[in-house]
């Protein structure tokens, strides 16, 4: 992610498509632009690039991986599981319509299913530890509804992907359309701290983070290494809070190729969900960017 040159930065965005709406010079501005976009630097020690080497996914190479795209009538599905108090209900419910805008797809919440009783966890100081592979394996393929063309299992419950590991925020699958993530480091009590606004407010936009970064690597997006972006690969929560809740140009082109949507529309109603929910940062950035494109 942060080895970007200025030469691969260029080169992965490739030509751009069609929009329904927008006009072709405006999505060729918003999925090519780059003036509002920090490119990757040099990773610190515990960064996940500095862990983890990866090459990038240009444009070209995504679709020509044909990833998983949404057939008339399909929508993203949920699945709770485990038990959920009411704040922590309140965010989930608010990933759940961030998702709706951030894909423009029909959402659907199944009925919840309880955590397993035996087996599929270890136990840590804080509590027991749930292994991913048990959702991804056993869960959603038993519980996935019709019509979905994605489905995703959202936990309190603490996750780790395999021995070697300490935790995980979240883990997709890009070929078997499902994904678990955790809500549980998100909040202020995880690290017995005093639930303020302010600290909320950051739950809900890591929340938003990790929904559409999962839900992303299902549709075939893989690690951003080019600019800072949602789709950046996060090695601790301190790395999570330092990358934005936005794409890309790069992962933008791919999203929008795949989904066919409007941006100006997807911008719009993204603006809209971060005024309402006090995300202002988000909110001035993606307000300020909406001007430069329909100045085109």
């Amino acid at each position: 992610m942060r080895r970007c040159l200025a030469v691969l930065c260029l080169s992965a965005l490739g030509s751009a498509g069609d929009a329904p709406a927008t006009s072709p010079a405006q999505l060729v501005f918003a999925t090519t632009d780059a003036k509002d976009f920090e490119k990757m630097g040099k990773p610190g020690k515990t960064d996940w690039l500095a862990l983890f080497k990866e090459d990038g996914q240009p444009y070209q190479r995504y679709v020509e991986s044909h990833p998983v795209r949404a057939q008339p009538g399909e929508r993203l599905a949920f699945l709770p599981v485990g038990p959920f108090g009411p704040i922590q209900k309140g965010v989930f419910d608010k990933t759940v319509a961030f998702a709706r805008i951030w894909f423009d797809l029909d959402v659907h919440v199944v009925e919840g299913q309880p955590l397993p009783r035996t087996g599929w966890h270890r136990q840590r100081a804080w509590g027991k530890q749930y292994e991913t592979r048990y959702f991804l394996d056993h869960l959603l393929p038993n519980h996935m509804p019709k019509n979905t063309v994605c489905f995703f299992a959202v936990t309190i419950a603490d996750l780790y992907p395999g021995p070697g590991w300490n935790f995980v925020f979240g883990e997709a699958s890009l070929r078997q359309r499902v994904g678990v993530w955790s809500l549980a480091r998100y909040f202020p009590q995880f690290l017995r701290l005093e639930p303020t606004p302010e600290r909320m407010l950051q739950t809900l936009r890591r929340a938003c983070q990790v929904v559409v970064h999962e839900a992303g690597h299902a549709f075939g997006l893989e690690h951003c290494i080019y600019f800072q972006c949602n789709m950046n690969g996060s090695n601790s929560l301190e790395e999570t809070d330092r990358q934005p809740l936005r794409l890309c140009p790069v992962c933008l082109k791919k999203l929008q190729w795949n989904r066919g949507f409007d941006v100006l529309r997807r911008y719009d109603r993204l603006l809209a969900f971060y005024k309402k929910h006090g995300l202002q940062p988000e909110a001035q950035w993606t307000a300020a960017r909406l001007q430069r494109i329909r100045e085109k």
